[in-house]
């Protein structure tokens, strides 16, 4: 029987500065918890607000994977080679860093831009990091949930759309983290999120309908 603890946005950290609103669900940056530096494989999740024209700043990831989910507006990735690509609202970016990417993201200059931002971590026993990658991803989800696995096996992410009045049962796993993206779940506002911990069935209810989504360890 799993065990359901309810996040609150309110309760999230907040670090803001130079453009930049971000709430986090587990430990980064200046904001430390040693109870909460990760669930499952999910390392870090920081829900973002970029005023226009606002970039993170160039750095560089190693050997992680990172899903950046906007939400509203149009992020744009500045890869490697200095080429901008615009990632606009409902798009899902999947960073694999491996042996090294360094990159930098910004809002758009017409307006400001809301993501989501993922990060999992490869496991002890997962093979040494290799090339980078990046994709796009643009689900159209009132035809039905993404299921995305990940590089570090067990472990997927998992984009769906409940229409008003529908349930809906995500895949099973040791550690579910699911974030209510857009409208509402029963007891769970936008912004708020579910820590699932336990196998078992879990069914979510959507009385307004909602965005979800869903990292899974298994």
């Amino acid at each position: 029987m799993p065990t359901v603890r309810r996040l609150l946005r309110s309760d999230r950290p907040v670090s803001e500065g130079g453009g930049v609103l971000s709430r986090h669900g587990l430990s980064f940056g200046a904001h430390y918890d040693p109870e909460r530096t990760s669930f499952g494989a999910l390392v870090a999740h920081n829900d973002d607000v970029l005023d226009a024209g606002v970039a993170y700043g160039a750095h560089e990831h190693r050997d992680v994977e990172i899903l950046a989910w906007v939400l509203d507006g149009t992020m744009v990735h500045t890869g490697p080679d200095g080429t901008d690509t615009a990632v606009p609202a409902g798009t899902l970016q999947h960073l694999v860093a491996g042996t090294g990417w360094h990159h930098d993201e910004r809002a758009a200059d017409d307006g400001p831009v809301h993501l989501l931002q993922l990060w999992v971590t490869p496991g002890l026993d997962d093979p040494p990091a290799g090339e980078p990658s990046l994709t796009h991803h643009r689900p159209d989800l009132d035809a039905g949930p993404l299921v995305l696995p990940l590089r570090r096996p067990g472990v997927t992410v998992t984009l769906a759309r409940l229409g008003p009045g529908e349930t809906w049962r995500p895949g099973d796993g040791a550690f579910r983290h699911v974030h209510v993206a857009a409208g509402s779940l029963t007891g769970a506002d936008a912004g708020d999120g579910l820590e699932v911990t336990g196998e078992g069935e879990l069914v979510l209810a959507s009385e307004r309908g909602a965005d979800l989504v869903v990292v899974t360890t298994g």
